[in-house]
């Protein structure tokens, strides 16, 4: 859905015709503001854009972790904001069509349990004020043109997002689930991948970095620092895990509204 022209028209208010009482009120045309709904399909390397990773000595980590999904944003109709996953499903060896509905139910259950319901995005335009609005994810089942397969196992020993390729066993349950679905958006892992204790740093949509998260190679779950992202079990979620959607969000309305908006999860 692209941004439909809207004509200009004067504002109701006869003191912003007066050159001298109009810098007394509020000018703003409320016919030009939140015009339309957008959408967009992200296709990003997480890694930098989302978080970057370092070792101990300060040194930044080499990684790559290319992402797809879509962003609906409809800013003048709607009060959410949603992101979409598409998902293909493919059976491996002793796994049946009752073993993938329930495999599917979990991941949507992941979804609906630990991140929806968890993030309010805050959309500030420096001409129309802010607009705030609730960030819900979906699963969405395809046969094509999907983001990532899901291969379902008979069992597999550790499920993971290996590239564009989620592995699962028809015994995964919902946190999993929930951990691995924010891979698929570019949320990072909060532990270390080496026997090192390194350092996650979010980027926040301002483009600054966040503080340093400390990523040893296992955290407990009861640990004070420890999240869904870091931790089996754990099932905190902060507002840096957010900071990828109002990145997106944010790209998406400055480009389609012409002008520098604001996006941060509150």
């Amino acid at each position: 859905m692209g941004a439909r022209t809207t004509p200009d028209s004067p504002s109701a208010d006869p003191n912003c015709n007066d050159p001298v009482k109009k810098t007394k009120t509020d000018c703003k045309d409320e016919k030009k503001c939140w015009v339309d709904d957008y959408e967009k399909k992200i296709s990003i390397e997480s890694y930098s854009r989302y978080f970057k990773q370092y070792k101990p000595d300060g040194t930044l980590m080499s990684y790559s972790f290319p992402k797809t999904y879509k962003i609906l944003a409809p800013v003048k109709t709607g009060d959410k904001i949603t992101v979409e996953v598409r998902f293909k499903v493919e059976k491996q060896a002793s796994v049946t069509d009752a073993d993938v509905t329930t495999a599917k139910a979990n991941l949507e259950k992941g979804i609906n349990t630990y991140w929806n319901n968890q993030f309010t995005l805050e959309a500030d335009d420096p001409e129309c004020g802010k607009k705030s609005f609730k960030v819900e994810y979906k699963a969405i089942w395809v046969d094509s043109g999907h983001d990532y397969t899901m291969k379902v196992h008979d069992t597999y020993a550790r499920e993971g997002l290996t590239g564009k390729v989620l592995d699962v066993s028809k015994t995964t349950g919902d946190w999993t689930y929930a951990h691995e679905f924010a891979h698929t958006v570019g949320t990072p892992d909060e532990y270390s991948y080496t026997t090192d204790t390194e350092t996650v740093k979010y980027v926040k949509p301002d483009g600054t970095e966040d503080s340093g998260v400390s990523a040893p190679p296992f955290k407990d779950k009861s640990a004070a620092d420890a999240t869904i992202m870091s931790s089996h079990s754990n099932t905190t979620v902060l507002k840096r895990h957010g900071w990828n959607i109002a990145i997106e969000t944010q790209e998406l309305l400055t480009a389609k509204l012409g002008r520098k908006i604001k996006c941060d999860i509150k």
